[in-house]
């Protein structure tokens, strides 16, 4: 089945997430671990955006700031969730928002579940926290069970995890994170743990939900044949910064960073016979070990002696889109 995105970000209205210029330190105080170095997106009401990037770039350290939900670590900049400032909140005034504003999918449903509650307690919990009587709680939690593909919604509240299969229990998480009726969605690799056939569903369904109810949608993936059918626009980072934003036509159509165009270059391909798999040099960086200049200029092949020294700086690429690459210097408006 092949997933339509919506319609453009020009087409919606208002800014339900605003990051700026954000970092997250780990580490001590006086030696941190810079994990993500001056972030900055923006997700617009109902839009669809992808954050993409390999293994150890940032991308859900980065989703799970939007929430605090790494206590340990030092955020810095700005998190805005409908204008309210994530950063300012106190604990309590956090629970509030998570799942009213924000609801979120990780990885792996199965640990993601209590294991000793019913599916049903699981999927309440979020509206019991806010003070929903019991009865409501129970009927919204079998409506949006039901919404969700769950067949006997009533009966299998009574279940527990072990109980339901892997795209099942993904359902039961959606259904978690939905109920409280967020603006804002942020899925995190919600298909890693699930095989290909269960992956398709999920993503259909979550297509559907996010059209239905309008929600905008963060989705972090590595997996750019899902953000081809799914996002509106894609932001790409590399060693914790984000190199590339542009939507999703132009950026498969014409990657501007040679790390994006690596990407796709790596995605195996079914119009052509491949005898052997693109794939980009090397690996990226530890945190604490990030080269100088340009971080990808270790792997890049079309690195230059400015790469290894400065930093690229975001900008306006001269195809639309915002690129950090020293290829466009001069180029660049």
């Amino acid at each position: 089945m092949t997933r339509k995105a919506p319609a453009d970000a020009a087409e919606t209205t208002g800014t339900v997430l605003s990051i700026k210029d954000l970092t997250i330190d780990a580490g001590p105080v006086d030696e941190p671990l810079r994990l993500v170095d001056g972030f900055s997106l923006e997700v617009g009401a109902g839009e669809r955006v992808a954050l993409v990037g390999e293994s150890g770039s940032g991308k859900s350290v980065t989703a799970r700031a939007v929430l605090r939900l790494d206590p340990g670590f030092r955020l810095n900049g700005s998190i805005r969730l409908a204008g309210q400032e994530v950063l300012k909140l106190k604990p309590n005034e956090l629970t509030r928002i998570r799942g009213r504003k924000v609801g979120m999918v990780f990885q792996d449903p199965l640990s993601s579940l209590n294991p000793l509650m019913t599916i049903g307690a699981q999927v309440m919990e979020p509206l019991l926290i806010n003070g929903v009587g019991k009865k409501e709680a129970q009927h919204r939690a079998e409506a949006v069970l039901d919404e969700l593909g769950v067949v006997n919604a009533a009966q299998r509240m009574k279940a527990y995890p072990h109980e339901f299969s892997g795209g099942m229990r993904q359902r039961v998480v959606l259904a978690m994170a939905l109920i409280a009726d967020p603006a804002l969605l942020i899925a995190d690799e919600p298909t890693t743990a699930l095989d290909v056939r269960v992956q398709e569903q999920v993503l259909s369904l979550l297509d559907r939900v996010s059209c239905d109810r309008g929600l905008a949608v963060l989705l972090i993936t590595h997996d750019l044949g899902t953000v081809a059918g799914f996002a509106n626009r894609v932001a790409v980072m590399y060693a914790g910064r984000k190199v590339q934003e542009d939507s999703v036509d132009r950026l498969f159509g014409d990657p501007a960073h040679p790390y994006t165009r690596g990407l796709l270059d790596a995605v195996p391909r079914m119009d052509r016979v491949v005898h052997r798999l693109t794939t980009i040099p090397g690996a990226p960086p530890h945190p604490g070990a990030r080269p100088t200049g340009c971080a990808f200029h270790p792997r890049c092949p079309k690195a230059m002696d400015k790469c290894k020294v400065d930093i690229p700086v975001l900008a306006p690429a001269p195809a639309g889109g915002l690129v950090a690459c020293h290829l466009y210097d001069g180029e660049l408006s």
